[in-house]
């Protein structure tokens, strides 16, 4: 029984079914080692960290703005609770602009401009720190593919 065979010096992953396809029977990939990989890797991760706390934090002054708007009971315990989490998100922003009656509610811009500003910081800090870590590969370190079939070499 003879097994076919390639190896390939990859920076990626090769799907399996592109293997099936061309007809070997195994696949032997070679990575070679990027620097920047490792960094990388790292950045995703804190940049998902950031949009995770940024998604929650957005949420919540969401709930507020609602709550205020349709002037919901602030002795709820859900209710009090949002109070609660995002007075000190908000606080800094009271006083730009007036509040204003929307109906039996109050529309809180110092809610609306939290959002805001919190939105344009998470969205600063992560091109930042995705920019830090974009620095290109060393020349010396591109990968090279070689496919062998049959018995012969082609690169």
């Amino acid at each position: 029984m003879t097994i076919r065979r390639r190896v390939e010096e990859v920076t990626e992953d090769v799907p399996r079914a592109d293997v099936e396809e061309l007809g070997y029977d195994e696949v032997v990939e070679k990575r070679r080692g990027d620097p920047w990989n490792v960094a990388r890797g790292w950045v995703r991760m804190i940049g998902a960290w950031i949009m995770a706390a940024l998604a929650v934090v957005e949420t919540l002054l969401v709930f507020r703005l609602g709550f205020q708007l349709a002037n919901a009971n602030p002795n709820n315990g859900f209710v009090d609770f949002i109070y609660d989490i995002t007075g000190g998100l908000v606080d800094p922003f009271k006083g730009i602009i007036r509040n204003r009656s929307v109906g039996d509610g109050v529309l809180e811009p110092a809610t609306l401009i939290a959002m805001a500003v919190y939105f344009v910081a998470a969205m600063l800090l992560v091109a930042i720190i995705w920019a830090l870590t974009s620095a290109p590969s060393p020349a010396g370190d591109r990968s090279v593919t070689t496919r062998s079939h049959r018995g012969t070499s082609v690169h």
